[in-house]
């Protein structure tokens, strides 16, 4: 099952040489599949919906938060995963997570990978994924979410007061200054919160900053 799990999410493929649209700002409808290139913060606004088709590829070209509100869905498939990436793998480049705030539906996401983001005091909460301010949930499935360095807080996955499911996923390599709260998943009253099938470790908290 794990290795299938692994080939499913571990393996990021090249980005294919083909024409990148510059994206930013408000999303509605149907994203994909392709590569697009983030160029600033995105969000999906309240009573707006934003789906991502499987074979997707986001690449943030700093870092960029999306700020969702609205319902979203990002289902990948075994074959044909969802990426959100940083565009350069040098010189700690790193992109601002996703936030489901401000009463947003359960976030559906499925077959994606979550890499390389960074978030410091700025926001209130801090992991390359967060639910939190009225976000309602996540359901989280056969997925990475990996190589975080985050300020405070978490650096996987950050969840208050929602519904969250977690399944069939890898959460590892996460790194979190100034605090020992959760450097892979932390989660603040979510009663009935369900992780299974999933491989949780190497994340990893630097009590004093250091």
């Amino acid at each position: 099952m794990y290795r299938k799990m692994f080939i499913a999410v571990l393996i990021i493929l090249a980005v294919p040489l083909q024409a990148q649209t510059q994206i930013s700002g408000s999303q509605s409808g149907t994203l994909g599949p392709g590569t697009y290139l983030v160029v600033g913060d995105i969000s999906v606004e309240s009573g707006d919906s934003l789906t991502i088709l499987p074979g997707t590829v986001f690449l943030h070209t700093g870092n960029y938060k999306w700020l969702v509100s609205g319902k979203f869905s990002a289902i990948g498939t075994e074959a044909d995963s969802i990426l959100f990436l940083r565009q350069e793998p040098i010189n700690n480049d790193r992109w601002g997570g996703l936030h489901f705030i401000n009463g947003a539906p359960i976030a559906a996401i499925d077959y994606c990978v979550i890499d390389n983001c960074f978030l410091d005091f700025s926001m209130e909460y801090f992991a390359s994924i967060n639910i939190y301010n009225g976000g309602q949930g996540l359901y989280l499935k056969h997925s990475r979410v990996t190589n975080a360095n985050m300020t405070y807080y978490g650096g996987g996955v950050y969840a208050k007061d929602a519904s969250v499911l977690i399944d069939s996923c890898l959460i590892s390599d996460n790194f979190q200054n100034n605090s020992a709260r959760g450097a892979g998943i932390y989660l603040v009253g979510c009663n009935g919160a369900q992780i299974i099938h999933s491989l949780i470790g190497y994340n990893a908290c630097d009590l004093d900053g250091s």
